[in-house]
């Protein structure tokens, strides 16, 4: 954005609260640092938002809002479970009345609720956030959804040998754990315990052994699956096999209970898992699907889903935070509060400020001490009246007044629309695509594809069009804007393909940003041309 100049004045409604109760243990308290804490964690996959299942037949719901009884049915589900933290995959956009319905904190971002405040720490990028168990005393929680298709088994039952298998998964869905397998061991290594939730769209390799291929005719030869192989040797531990060690005596599939994108000749396996690095250690894992399917322990009737879920229990002592800042939202209006939180050093003269992207500490324009007594943890609340629209920083000053830390987040002025520009009107074919966009939701899977401008079996801004498709299914490729509120991408070669491929045919093409993996429009860009030169 434009920089701005900010007018010298006083931030309204400074508010300093501190982000955890009186009761827990001091930060300082060594050995109440090192007694391990029960907890639980689940993994669930909610079929497009969790209102797309008819229940009365288990197909596709067919009205326009969706079917919020069966909504109501995966809020259920989870309650039953009852696990302090849960990784949801599809959620779409419901995450949020998901949490709120549990009375959990929510990241939109992470596709994540939690009982325990969630802080979203610098530099995370969306691979992971913390969980505050304690003040000052954290989990690291991380979250993936792996593509669907080409399905690996399916290739297994229709004759397909190991090497072409092994080829799909390296390169389709192990390139999809790449970021988890770079940031999140380092995590783990600094003692900070790291729990991995998801839908990873492929088996274990601890679940097609010898012993399994002997038993089930589908387990054509026994197979190490590149995606769980890998992260085992990252050190993650697969907690319904530490619980339930063998996979002939417990299967344990998750895949599938029915539904609607299930095929008759379905090959059932256990593909969402809950793992864990570092400090944790399981104690139980427990199947969560339809009454009387196998292996289910928590039963549901009807069941809202066509995944089983996990929820596993773990002892788990938490690390000690970093030192941080983390704001409570990346996107805020103009008028907004902002919650800064922060694990600062302990030392008088600490503050916690704000000031413009890139700034320094003579650049703040809103600034408070942490605290009376000079507290490790805490937050400290701002409103934004009186603040110029642009992107902004909230800052850790130590006592020197140097930045330790600070996290990003953009202010707009109230109506501001989402944006999204091509960086030309007119390419040759093959020619890179470049895209920008700004005021984006940051939500986990929000979306940018390629359309034609007349691609639309209904209008996309009918208020009514949030469940179905929305006339935007018949896109030609895509990229994904790793839930960044500003940011650019291109389009090339290398984009996933939907219903054309790459060069795009000479034509008149336009870029639509659609929400959380969903097929709701946020906002469209100018017509742009691919023309032979």
């Amino acid at each position: 954005m434009t920089r701005n100049t900010l007018r010298a004045v006083p931030i309204l409604a400074l508010i300093l609260t501190i982000a955890w109760m009186a009761g827990d243990s001091p930060a300082g308290d060594a050995a109440a640092a090192t007694q391990p804490i029960r907890l639980r964690v689940m993994t669930i996959n909610i079929f497009y938002g969790g209102n797309e299942l008819n229940l009365t037949n288990m197909n596709f719901c067919s009205r326009p809002h969706g079917c919020p009884e069966t909504l109501l049915q995966v809020i259920e589900t989870i309650r039953a479970a009852n696990p302090d933290v849960v990784g949801i995959e599809e959620a779409e956009h419901d995450t949020r009345p998901i949490a709120e319905a549990l009375g959990y904190y929510y990241s939109e971002r992470m596709q994540i609720i939690s009982r325990y405040p969630l802080i979203d720490p610098p530099g995370a990028a969306g691979i992971y956030i913390f969980a505050a168990l304690q003040p000052g005393r954290v989990v690291a929680l991380a979250n993936v959804h792996l593509p669907s298709d080409p399905y690996g088994p399916y290739l297994v039952r229709d004759g397909a040998p190991a090497e072409e298998v092994r080829a799909l998964e390296e390169s389709l869905r192990l390139p999809a754990i790449q970021d988890q397998l770079a940031r999140l061991p380092g995590l783990a290594a600094a003692g900070i315990p790291v729990f991995l939730t998801g839908d990873f769209n492929t088996p274990s390799h601890l679940d097609w052994t010898p012993e399994v291929a002997a038993v089930r005719d589908v387990v054509h030869y026994p197979f190490v699956w590149p995606v769980g192989a890998a992260l085992a040797a990252a050190g993650f531990r697969d907690s319904y096999r530490v619980v339930h060690p063998d996979p002939v005596a417990v299967p344990g599939f998750t895949w599938t209970p029915g539904g609607p994108e299930s095929v008759a000749d379905e090959v059932h396996d256990r593909i969402d898992w809950v793992l864990s690095t570092g400090t944790a250690t399981a104690v139980g894992s427990q199947i969560v699907g339809e009454v009387g399917g196998p292996d289910v322990d928590i039963a549901m009737n009807p069941y809202p889903t066509d995944h089983r879920g996990v929820a596993s229990t773990f002892d788990v002592t938490p690390g000690t935070s970093p030192v941080l800042v983390a704001v409570s939202n990346r996107r805020l209006t103009v008028g907004d509060d902002v919650t800064i939180t922060f694990h600062a050093q302990g030392k008088t003269g600490e503050r916690v400020g704000i000031v413009p992207a890139g700034g320094s500490a003579a650049t703040v324009v809103a600034a408070r001490s942490t605290g009376a007594g000079a507290p490790l943890d805490g937050s400290v609340v701002f409103s934004t009246a009186g603040l110029a629209p642009r992107a902004y920083e909230a800052v850790l000053l130590d006592t020197r007044r140097g930045v330790v830390s600070r996290s990003p987040f953009w202010l707009y002025a109230p109506g501001a629309p989402i944006t999204v520009a091509t960086d030309k009107s007119v390419y040759a074919p093959g020619e890179p695509i470049g895209v920008s966009w700004t005021n984006a939701p940051g939500m986990r899977w929000d979306w940018l594809g390629i359309f034609s401008p007349a691609a639309s079996d209904t209008n996309p801004n009918d208020p009514t069009c949030e469940a179905g498709s929305c006339g935007n299914t018949h896109y030609m490729l895509y990229e994904y804007t790793h839930n960044t509120i500003e940011g650019t991408t291109f389009f090339t070669a290398n984009s996933p393909v939907g219903y054309a491929s790459w060069p795009l045919p000479p034509g008149t093409y336009e870029i639509r940003m659609l929400l959380d993996d969903g097929f709701r429009l946020l906002a469209a860009s100018a017509p742009f041309k691919v023309e032979k030169k």
